[in-house]
């Protein structure tokens, strides 16, 4: 349940990542789109992620000790915190970069979970 809460606010970090600028650049800056763009939100979307994360993947990775899941969560978190640090189109890059390893290993994780609940 928590990989499918990852990945659902991951997603959701992803999608906001993609569209703010897109909607900015079609729909020129208003206030709705201001708030979008505010620094509280990226806080706001990046402790679920973050949560979520730390109180899964760890835990999966001890019982697998799967590779994949920890190379794609360490890139993923290393990544996503870098990206608050920087701001404009590498902030955005490297949202992108972070949010979709970070997917990766929840799906990971959830296929791992799968194969231990069959076996």
């Amino acid at each position: 349940m928590k990989d499918i809460l990852g990945i659902f606010f991951t997603s959701l970090c992803l999608c906001h990542c993609l569209l703010t600028p897109i909607l900015l650049l079609l729909m020129g800056t208003n206030v709705f789109l201001a708030h979008l763009e505010s620094e509280w939100v990226h806080k706001l979307l990046l402790l679920p992620v973050l949560v979520i994360a730390l109180s899964s993947i760890p835990r999966r990775w001890l019982a697998t000790r799967n590779q994949w899941l920890l190379i794609l969560a360490s890139i993923g978190f290393i990544t996503i915190i870098t990206a608050q640090f920087n701001h404009g189109v590498n902030e955005v890059w490297l949202t992108m970069l972070g949010s979709t390893c970070l997917i990766g290993a929840h799906f990971i994780s959830l296929h791992l979970a799968k194969d231990k609940a069959t076996s």
